[in-house]
């Protein structure tokens, strides 16, 4: 299982006011077709992507597809006539408030995976990706006290990058759900090479170039009349019932301080895991050799909290490494658009990412 929580507060989300007069931003999403007002593909409600636009943050001449400046007016009637003129705001100050309650809903996500999970957001580092990732990370971070971000060279096709170099992966659990000593060992084993053999299989199956296909066999115990329970490897000789039990008697102690001796251990799942590794890549190929910046070759008007600001527009492709960028700056590339909000300082790594300090 992997730990997800998503909200629909991503660029096409839709932003309306509600019957109450409260304005919401999503789940509702234009999509990509017809998507955002300044697409200029049809789009007639205004979402983060229109309010962004509007307040300078992103230039829709850039996307692909989209002609420069042809529905920047209908982007402002959009905003105007459905968030600005029922809420007695400028155009301006709706786009505001659309990013606002935009960037709230995701502070909240954030605290969700981790203040309430027990975690310090302090301690961490906030990684922005997808197009519109990186232009709320800067203000989010400040939000809750993150003190760094970081944003990868091509934030656009993260997911689509990790597809291409990351191992494969299969998992195969088999449930048994009995106790420990009642198991059979041979029948055990069985199960876990009918896991590996399938695994490999799916993996040759698939064509994909690998370096080595690694097999990792583990169990799920837990004491009888208990609900925790613990995931211990199986020695790599088979299935050992009293390597096993001393296995989870050990974490359990581990994790509790407390050993339950008289207790029987009871096996709920006999687990396979199959890697398809693949031949690693060095990130480094994103990176630029070290060399002077040429001066930004644009400006532009960008509102940040409550003032237009002139902002230098610096192409993310001439950025080389150990460049120093100071906000308020905004870069762009194809895939994505970075905002720096004033105060924040940012410096190109030799993977090509930036670092943005906060």
């Amino acid at each position: 299982m992997v730990d997800i929580h998503t909200i629909g507060a991503g660029g096409g989300s839709i932003a309306s006011i509600d019957a109450a007069g409260i304005l919401r931003v999503g789940p509702e999403s234009a999509g990509a077709v017809p998507g955002p007002v300044c697409y200029g593909r049809g789009g007639v409600l205004p979402t983060v992507t229109d309010a962004n636009a509007i307040l300078g943050r992103v230039d829709p001449g850039r996307f692909p597809g989209v002609e420069r400046g042809a529905a920047f007016g209908e982007t402002e009637r959009a905003i105007d006539n459905h968030i600005g003129g029922p809420l007695g705001l400028n155009i301006e100050d709706a786009a505001a408030a659309i990013l606002a309650v935009a960037s709230n809903q995701l502070a909240s996500a954030i605290r969700l995976v981790s203040v309430e999970k027990g975690h310090d957001p302090r301690d961490f580092a906030l990684f922005p990706f997808g197009g519109a990732g990186a232009l709320h990370a800067v203000e989010l971070a400040r939000e809750l006290g993150i003190p760094r971000v970081l944003v990868p060279r091509f934030p656009g096709i993260t997911s689509a990058l990790g597809c291409v170099i990351a191992d494969l992966r299969h998992d195969f659990v088999h449930t048994m759900y009995r106790p420990l000593q009642e198991v059979d060992a041979g029948n055990a084993n069985n199960v876990l090479a009918e896991q590996a053999r399938v695994g490999m299989a799916t993996i040759e199956a698939e064509g994909v170039p690998i370096s080595s296909i690694e097999v990792v066999h583990e169990a799920d115990l837990l004491y009888r009349g208990q609900s925790h329970v613990f995931r211990v490897p199986v020695p790599t000789v088979g299935f050992d019932r009293e390597t096993i039990a001393v296995s989870l008697a050990e974490r359990y102690k581990a994790r509790f301080a407390i050993e339950l001796a008289e207790i029987t251990p009871v096996l709920a799942n006999l687990r396979t895991t199959v890697f398809g590794r693949r031949k690693a890549i060095d990130l480094a190929l994103f990176g630029t050799p070290p060399a002077k910046d040429a001066e930004p070759p644009t400006m532009r008007r960008v509102r940040f909290d409550r003032e237009f600001l002139d902002t230098p527009v610096y192409a993310r492709e001439a950025l080389r490494q150990g460049a120093i960028l100071l906000g308020p700056a905004i870069v762009q590339q194809p895939d994505a658009t970075v905002l720096l909000n004033p105060g924040a300082r940012a410096e190109v790594d030799r993977l090509g990412n930036l670092v943005i300090e906060v």
